[in-house]
């Protein structure tokens, strides 16, 4: 028989204040990815053909991109350890004695 970690809280008594979602966090990483996207087309789309102009630019972007890695990093990581037990099967048989 299957059951959840005696640790894990019941529905009723979880903070979800504190939690974000897996489904939440998909849709993070996704709009992250997205408006990164947007600002290299923007900028790109903005600079003329001069080739100072082109290297600042990139260096610009490639900032944006370290920012963008970071948050998607922190954004993979907010599921919280209570989020990710909750999706784990545990046998009843493995419960602590009490």
């Amino acid at each position: 028989m299957v059951d959840r970690h005696p640790e894990v809280p019941s529905e009723g008594e979880r903070d979800h204040g504190l939690l974000i979602s897996e489904e939440r966090q998909r849709d993070m990483l996704s709009k992250l990815v997205e408006i990164e996207h947007d600002i290299h087309r923007a900028t790109l789309d903005a600079v003329g053909d001069d080739a100072a102009s082109r290297a600042a630019v990139e260096a610009h972007l490639a900032e944006i991109t370290e920012l963008t890695r970071q948050a998607r990093r922190f954004v993979r990581n907010a599921v919280t350890v209570e989020e990710r037990i909750a999706h784990l099967d545990f046998d009843v048989d493995d419960r602590p004695e009490r």
